[in-house]
């Protein structure tokens, strides 16, 4: 390529829409082009003959490599910032600044919509057999309706564990996932909330019946232990629906309780 001149060279940097600049080793700016005195609001002259960087513009400057910047006409910009070393000149750098503002406000579009589909989601990331939160709220609700109608019992079973060594947590979550898909009706229903407790919706149980199935469940898990490289403790909270319940009370009543046995280290409660 021919080599520019001078002035070709300053000209096709002072048109480039990039906004960029150069700093000394004391951090003077001795060249900028038209884009970054845009982007600052001063005038190319002003940013270079000033003795010190005006106050306002010292996070243009800084050591981040992201900078959310205020536009003269109060509009706001993400600049991303990349700073090379001129290399016959020690001490220098020139700094340009990518305006990043519509890739940001995409990937949050991207990440909000990804949230909502997570919490839409009927099944649970991690065991897809099993259904998420929202997935039980759904599933729940004709259930608690038809327990009101027909004055039939329904009992929901939370249930968490604690798992020594923390390193087989995972593990142990997977052992328990099956067991508890081992030891339940084809009319039950399983699912896992985001904090990883299990939750079971006993179809015509009764609370007392639901609690020989929690009996029945520490028993295989004390078998489960013998044989296991880690040590499960389960947890229960038991409730049974009652006449004003809906589907998130009942839901958040068992979920409470769970809570409750783990603060009380009570191994189960139950919420009348």
């Amino acid at each position: 390529m021919k080599d520019l001149v001078l002035h070709e060279a300053l000209t096709l940097l002072g048109v480039c829409p990039m906004p960029m600049l150069l700093q000394d080793h004391k951090g003077h700016i001795r060249a900028c082009n038209k884009a970054f005195a845009c982007l600052s609001g001063a005038s190319v002259e002003a940013l270079t003959e000033a003795r010190q960087p005006d106050d306002v513009i010292l996070p243009l400057l800084g050591d981040s490599t992201v900078v959310r910047w205020i536009m003269p006409d109060g509009s706001e910009r993400w600049l991303a910032v990349e700073s090379f070393e001129v290399g016959d000149s020690p001490g220098n750098h020139v700094r340009f600044y990518i305006d990043i503002t519509e890739q940001l406000r995409l990937r949050n579009e991207r990440d909000a919509l990804a949230s909502e589909l997570l919490k839409t989601a009927l099944h649970n990331r991690q065991f897809t057999s099993m259904l998420s939160r929202h997935g039980l709220l759904v599933s729940l609700d004709p259930l608690v309706a038809r327990s009101r109608r027909y004055n039939s019992p329904l009992t929901v079973v939370a249930l968490g564990i604690r798992c020594e060594p923390q390193s087989a947590h995972a593990m142990a979550l997977r052992h328990m996932a099956t067991l508890l898909r081992d030891q339940t009706r084809w009319a039950d229903l399983a699912g896992c909330n985001d904090a990883h407790d299990f939750i079971l919706i006993l179809q015509e149980t009764t609370q007392d019946s639901a609690l020989l199935l929690v009996d029945k469940l520490d028993l295989h898990i004390e078998r489960m232990n013998a044989g296991a490289a880690f040590t499960l403790n389960a947890h229960y909270g038991v409730t049974e629906c009652q006449k004003n319940d809906d589907a998130a009370s009942l839901l958040e009543r068992a979920e409470a309780a769970l809570q409750e046995s783990h603060h009380n280290d009570s191994g189960r409660s139950i919420a009348i």
